[in-house]
């Protein structure tokens, strides 16, 4: 396969994604093959190394040599719900308190609490479950980002509920390690563009 077929999936005579050249090359360096950095740049909505970097980690489970091709293959001429599949990307992201110092488990018992209940809440609305099938079958991806305070984290919920992005704010009951009420994790789900809109600029936890 040539570099130029390599570089993105074609329909037809379009492409239908093109890589960030710089960030392949970023996640290359890594020690990741050129085909599992394109996927993971897929799956994540082409925008940095560092998402794409943590995809792969996530999903070291799965072929990631294979060509992206493969999972699109047939696109051009599939169904409007294949479309819809392959033209929206989907992710769930976790912005933790960063001036709470809670440990490694609190923090994840924190995601995991905020999780499931964005999952339960999105489960109620039956197109919303479609949306998350949709995540489901473009690989879950998940990332963690780590947030300043807990004002932070009300003021990204406010501006999460504006752009109607469903999200949920966890508040601890306050039995281990943080007071009663913190604003420990708030958890978003919805398009890549969308969500980006929002936490764009924090970093990864």
């Amino acid at each position: 396969m040539s570099a130029e077929r390599d570089a993105s999936v074609v329909g037809g005579n379009q492409p239908l994604f093109q890589p960030n050249e710089e960030a392949v090359t970023q996640v290359m360096s890594l020690g990741f093959s050129r085909n599992a950095a394109i996927r993971a740049l897929f799956y994540t909505g082409n925008l940095s190394a560092d998402q794409a970097a943590d995809w792969l980690l996530e999903n070291n489970d799965k072929s990631l040599d294979t060509p992206l091709e493969v999972d699109l293959q047939g696109t051009s001429d599939s169904s409007d719900e294949d479309d819809f599949l392959t033209t929206n990307s989907f992710k769930m992201v976790f912005v933790v308190n960063g001036e709470l110092n809670m440990g490694v488990g609190k923090i994840a018992a924190q995601v995991a609490h905020a999780s499931l209940s964005l999952f339960r809440n999105l489960m109620e609305d039956e197109v919303k479950a479609e949306m998350l099938m949709a995540w489901g079958h473009l690989g879950e991806t998940k990332i963690v980002l780590k947030g300043d305070s807990g004002m932070q984290l009300e003021n990204l919920a406010a501006q999460a509920a504006a752009a109607n992005i469903d999200h949920y704010l966890v508040q601890d009951a306050g039995h281990t390690q943080v007071a009663p009420g913190s604003r420990t994790v708030l958890g978003l789900f919805g398009k890549v563009d969308d969500i980006d809109r929002v936490t764009g600029k924090l970093k990864l936890l």
